[in-house]
């Protein structure tokens, strides 16, 4: 391979790890924007900021349970007639040490989360466990197809 071969060769490496980078920023930024938009609804009333981050055919597991799209619009929905009525109850999530890989067009992620119920500012319940999360890329954005997440054991990280 010649010298100009070579170059150009390791430009595309190169500028092929500076978009897995970037894509791998956007993704965690998704995943943070989204428990952020969750934590805040209390305050927002904005389901379209929660609900920006999943595909419409998403369909994800919590816990054992199935969830999909249309459950957590409705859990929006009560949760915010609930507020309307003066309910104390706010939901703050966080999630952290996300790790992404992407390949192409789809991507997995894997992180920690915390979400805690709090009444009257005090902690009434919380649960902390692991997620992965899988996702794709439409029109140059990414968006969860998939998630399961469960709580982890106690005596390992509660």
């Amino acid at each position: 391979m010649t010298r100009l071969a070579w170059m150009v060769f390791g430009g595309l490496l190169m500028a092929g790890s500076a978009w897995a980078a970037n894509d791998e920023a956007a993704i965690r930024a998704l995943l943070i924007d989204t428990a952020q938009a969750t934590s805040e609804f209390s305050r927002t009333r904005d389901v379209q900021l929660v609900m920006r981050s999943y595909a419409k055919d998403y369909v994800g597991i919590q816990d054992g349970e199935k969830e999909t799209a249309e459950t957590i619009r409705q859990w929006l929905a009560e949760y915010g007639a609930e507020l309307d009525k003066g309910s104390p109850v706010r939901f703050i999530g966080e999630v952290f040490d996300i790790q992404v890989r992407v390949v192409g067009s789809m991507a997995w992620a894997t992180y920690d989360y915390i979400f805690k119920m709090i009444r009257d500012g005090e902690i009434q319940g919380k649960d902390q466990g692991l997620c992965t999360s899988v996702l794709g890329k439409e029109g140059g954005l990414w968006f969860v197809q998939h998630e399961h997440c469960s709580k982890t054991s106690k005596g390992q990280g509660s």
